[in-house]
């Protein structure tokens, strides 16, 4: 414990020397400014951007309509989430950021050392997606047509996009829901309209909307946190009935989707680099804790960190008990002298195996149990244990290969049968060739589950980049993620140590019965 002690130490006295004295964006500003106090993009126009590297959201259809809207071929870095864009920007990696206006104006209020430049790139409006032919889009057109001549949607523009925090509360679903409950899936990072707010409950302009659309439908909400590049497979598989996120309704997503009238019209703006200083208040230790608290106190986000992590875990040890039982009976079929079971299981194995884990879990999510009302993280257990079993099979069967025939010819000869032979003498002796391996390969598998967030799993990365989209601050959300992860590989390092050094007949301590000291 002592050694692992020291080890997150370094670790992260490192990161935090790392995040304080790299050439952030704010030096970069102030040296670009002269420490001038206005804050300028440092692009003005449109044109100025045309060739340039622009990050964009997969998924988002944002490259396409850039190019037709800027008359020009532009180059394109592909990100999950718009936290990822602004970091990169920060990095000098991209030279704009495309965002909707609404989250835009918040990135730049939050960084002084973004802006955003003047001119929009063209205007769009947001709609709420269904699946194609779905009657829903009957059902919601009128009321958001209602809500827009009522006054009811800049009611809500004004409550979520507005300085008060004290009114943005979603309404409660205190209606009686009697004509069905529908399958709602939004995204989580894209504040104002639609995030994870206080206590870990979904909130924002979206699922307001969509909640008020329910009460005056009376249908209850089933609401379930996406990735966006997860909306519109979602929609297509049939998980969910209806989905939201900051969606722009472009002819491209139309092909897939069914979408409702307008219910906000907002633009794309690019977000660049600001010319202008930052004026840093207080010391580097002032700023941390300022970091700190917005991470882990604000809003009782370490609740949500735990949460995550109680979901890492779970996927992570029932994926691994039943991946283990799986691969060992991958295994015993691969050793079978049945000619047909051993071509069927090794064709398997090897599909598995040369399947990127994350495109797994998502046919299994989306196509497989698309039709099929399961849990997510079921689903994850289920993708990650297929995978580790795969693996598992092989290197049981490697090390069992590895022990000497005569090991078994000599055990046969002195009376045992075949099942005593290989449970007393074959096992014990490829466990220690396997255990090895097989430990750096569920420690590998631990750190890949970090990937569930694609089908609606809310785990320990995901949580990150959820609160990461709330500060708009990468340091202790991804430092707190590094650590955890490195705290669960060690000690899951040490437990596998442990039962290795069991198994292993030369390291366990051996007791002689019968014999009697006098």
């Amino acid at each position: 414990m002592k050694k692992i002690s020291s080890y997150l130490s370094g670790l992260f006295l490192a990161l935090v020397l790392l995040s304080l004295f790299r050439p952030g964006m704010e030096v970069r500003a102030q040296e670009a400014a002269g420490k001038t106090e206005e804050n300028t993009a440092r692009y003005q126009t449109v044109e100025e951007l045309k060739g340039k590297k622009i990050a964009v959201l997969a998924d988002s259809g944002f490259d396409l309509l850039l190019d037709e809207a800027m008359d020009t071929k532009n180059e394109y870095a592909y990100f999950s989430a718009y936290t990822d864009m602004l970091a990169a920007l920060d990095a000098g990696r991209v030279e704009a950021a495309s965002l909707d206006e609404p989250v835009a104006e918040l990135a730049v209020h939050a960084n002084t050392g973004l802006a955003i430049v003047p001119e929009a790139v063209m205007t769009v409006e947001y709609g709420i997606a269904f699946p194609k032919g779905s009657p829903l889009t009957a059902k919601f057109d009128p009321v958001i047509e209602q809500f827009r001549e009522d006054g009811t949607l800049d009611a809500l523009k004004e409550k979520w996009m507005g300085a008060d925090e004290s009114k943005k509360v979603l309404i409660t679903q205190d209606w009686p829901g009697e004509n069905g409950t529908i399958r709602y899936y939004h995204d989580a990072t894209y504040s104002p309209m639609c995030y994870i707010g206080n206590g870990g409950e979904s909130a924002g302009y979206d699922l307001d909307l969509v909640l008020m659309i329910a009460r005056e439908l009376d249908v209850k909400l089933e609401m379930t946190v996406c990735n966006f590049d997860s909306l519109i497979p979602a929609i297509q598989s049939g998980k969910a009935d209806v989905v939201s996120g900051c969606m722009d309704i472009t002819e491209e997503r139309k092909k897939n989707v069914d979408f409702s009238v307008p219910y906000y019209d907002g633009a794309v703006v690019f977000v660049v680099e600001s010319t202008a200083a930052v004026v840093e208040e207080g010391n580097m230790w002032t700023r941390l804790a300022d970091s700190f608290r917005g991470t882990f106190l604000v809003e009782g986000r370490w609740r949500l960190i735990l949460d995550g992590l109680g979901v890492t875990l779970l996927i992570s040890v029932l994926s691994g008990v039943i991946g283990l039982l799986l691969g060992f009976g991958l295994c015993m079929l691969r050793r079978m002298k049945n000619r047909p079971s051993q071509i069927i299981t090794g064709m398997f194995v090897r599909i598995i195996q040369g399947m990127p884990i994350v495109v797994f879990l998502m046919i299994l999510y989306y196509i497989i149990f698309g039709s099929i009302d399961i849990s997510a993280i079921a689903v994850s257990v289920v993708g990650f244990s297929i995978n580790f079993g795969a693996y598992t099979s092989e290197m049981m069967r490697s090390g069992i290969d590895a022990v000497d025939a005569g090991q078994s010819e000599a055990a046969y000869a002195m009376g045992y049968t075949r099942v005593q032979t290989f449970w007393k003498i074959v096992f014990p002796q490829a466990a220690k060739h396997f255990l090895p391996v097989l430990k750096g390969e569920f420690i590998s598998m631990v750190k890949m589950t970090s990937i569930v967030g694609y089908i609606a799993v809310q785990d320990l990365t995901k949580v990150s980049d959820i609160i990461r989209s709330r500060t708009m601050d990468a340091f202790f959300p991804l430092i707190i993620t590094a650590v955890i992860y490195f705290v669960i590989a060690n000690l899951l390092t040490m437990v596998l140590s442990l039962i290795e050094r069991r198994v292993d007949p030369k390291r366990r301590k051996r007791v002689i019965k019968g014999v009697t000291m006098q």
